[in-house]
């Protein structure tokens, strides 16, 4: 129950601490001009984004607190502050973490070693619910910031799935559309094999790099293998086509939102004049 309510509570002053952060120009586009004095209270000179997003998690915390300690009913004030602190310890990191190496043959004959991860931040709420990317620039901690932020964001706004993340390292302007549906299906089996896919357990979605025809890949290899028995088997993603039960609107979605959030932010006078 504290879990539940820690993550709306934290989401809040995190995301309002990264707006706040942009507007000031500590962050985004000219954030690199106040780098020492972000170097001085906890930031390295170069750092990585699992390293931001501890950094404001670090900077929200303390917020919350303050808020959650009105919703502990029971105990004195030193026993919640152990249990909310506690809880926050427990939100910090993600649940589970996987990587996984496998070997294709290229078209040419190769034999190829692909790297892909997947994390799960929370199961608070299941499933865990986060896209899966192809890009050559990948690593766990990256992957494991981004499911955090998942869930955050999906705490924020009241939907209800924990955070998750996915990836493959590779560049997939190097491989032809074979030689991707190949790494696709391979490694949708080997999260099935270790109960990181499946309806009600983790469901992928589009990201850098994939979009309708990899995630139809992985729904059909899911389907045939480990979900063969289940109903809804192809809601182990979501962004397939519409022929594979996908939705009209799902591939517009990410700029139409990106546009309506950019439009609400140019419209408030008071971020306006900090820029």
């Amino acid at each position: 129950m504290i879990l539940g309510a820690s993550l709306p509570c934290l989401a809040r002053p995190l995301t309002c601490r990264f707006l706040n952060t942009v507007t000031s120009g500590e962050f985004g586009v000219g954030w690199t001009k106040n780098l020492e004095n972000e170097t001085k209270i906890g930031l390295s000179p170069d750092p990585s984004l699992k390293e931001i997003v501890n950094y404001y998690y670090n900077k929200a915390a303390p917020l919350c607190e303050e808020m959650s300690i009105r919703q502990v009913r029971l105990g004195s004030y030193e026993r919640k502050m152990q249990l909310i602190r506690g809880t926050l310890g427990v939100v910090k990191p993600c649940n589970d973490n996987i990587a996984i190496s496998f070997g294709i043959r290229r078209e040419d004959g190769r034999i190829e070693t692909v790297t892909g991860y997947r994390s799960q931040h929370s199961h608070h709420r299941t499933p865990c619910k986060g896209g899966i990317r192809f890009n050559e620039n990948i690593n766990q901690p990256t992957i494991q910031a981004l499911a955090k932020v998942n869930s955050f964001t999906c705490s924020l706004v009241d939907v209800p799935f924990g955070g998750a993340k996915g990836g493959i390292r590779i560049d997939p302007s190097e491989y032809s559309t074979r030689e991707l549906e190949k790494i696709t299906r391979r490694f949708t089996v080997e999260l099935g094999k270790k109960g990181f896919i499946g309806p009600g357990v983790d469901v992928m979605g589009p990201d850098l790099g994939t979009g309708e025809q990899e995630m139809n890949w992985i729904a059909d290899t899911y389907r045939n293998t480990l979900g063969s028995q289940d109903l809804n088997s192809y809601a182990c993603v979501t962004g397939k086509s519409r022929l594979m039960g996908g939705i009209h609107g799902r591939e517009s979605s990410a700029g139409k939102g990106l546009f309506l959030v950019t439009s609400e932010f140019l419209d408030n006078a008071d971020i306006m004049k900090k820029i």
